[in-house]
């Protein structure tokens, strides 16, 4: 039986990217779009300091996917020289010449914010995130702030921080210093993934602050713990499963050349509410 020709998919060498279940899910996605087509998926975790052309000269793909390709460029962009079908997901970046799958920013920003005019939470601080390595961060922190006028929003800077990664513990101690070195409070905290502001909804029951009744709290990505933690996490759900399927998709119609480049595709997120906010 003759071997199964093979796509990669490449990510960073560190236990963080299985940890977070933003990656999960795009991953899972990517997972159950193989079956029943004609590739074997190849995971290639790569190290900072490795030389991109050596490191892709010993892999045998046939094409190649990024799962954080922001970190990765100069494995992308050997990857290009070499001939070989590449597709990226998220941080859309204006300008991108390339494959790509991506959410909508826009769409989920102002779906935040309507809803926080809707129940006249007018008040607002953030959590947002590091930005070096997150085109979606950048272009999030300053599509919220634009916007504030245009939903009748007002921001203190008091009560933004800016966290130093994207985990819940992060949330959690920035809520606290926002908390315990202000005498007043927002009506409401953006955050800018659903890791963060689960971090910040334990933050406000350690310090007795009732969500939402006080400070409500919105979240983003649409991860599986928003749903049971307490209060029940509202948030800007992206579809992470569809846009790790639709990943395989494009680039097997690259490959058999079904598809012409660039294939940008843009998916729309949708706001759930529960009951954080």
């Amino acid at each position: 039986m003759q071997d199964r020709k093979k796509i990669g998919l490449l990510t960073s060498f560190t236990s963080e990217i299985f940890k977070g279940e933003y990656f999960t899910r795009i991953i899972t996605g990517v997972i159950n779009a193989f079956w029943n087509t004609d590739y074997q998926l190849k995971l290639i975790t790569v190290r900072e300091d490795e030389d991109p052309k050596t490191r892709l000269a010993e892999e045998s793909v046939e094409g190649l996917m990024f799962l954080t390709w922001t970190i990765h460029r100069p494995f992308l962009e050997e990857a290009r020289k070499a001939g070989l079908p590449t597709v990226v997901v998220n941080d859309f970046e204006t300008g991108f010449i390339g494959n790509i799958i991506y959410g909508d920013n826009r769409s989920g920003v102002e779906q935040s914010l309507q809803h926080l005019k809707n129940t006249g939470r007018t008040k607002v601080g953030m959590l947002h995130a590091p930005e070096d390595a997150s085109i979606d961060s950048r272009e999030r922190h300053k599509l919220w702030e634009e916007l504030f006028g245009k939903y009748d929003l007002t921001a203190d800077p008091a009560h933004y921080r800016k966290c130093d990664y994207y985990f819940e513990e992060d949330g959690y101690l920035k809520m606290m210093d926002i908390l315990q070195n202000n005498k007043t409070l927002p009506q409401a905290m953006l955050c800018f993934n659903d890791d963060i502001a689960i971090g910040a909804l334990r933050a406000l029951k350690e310090s007795w602050i009732m969500c939402p009744g006080q400070v409500a709290v919105i979240g983003y990505d649409g991860i599986f713990k928003g749903k049971v933690v307490e209060p029940s996490l509202t948030t800007v759900s992206q579809p992470l499963e569809a846009m790790g399927a639709e990943m395989v998709r494009t680039i097997i119609g690259l490959i058999e050349g079904e598809l012409e480049e660039p294939v940008q595709k843009k998916f729309t997120p949708e706001l759930v509410i529960r009951r954080s906010c």
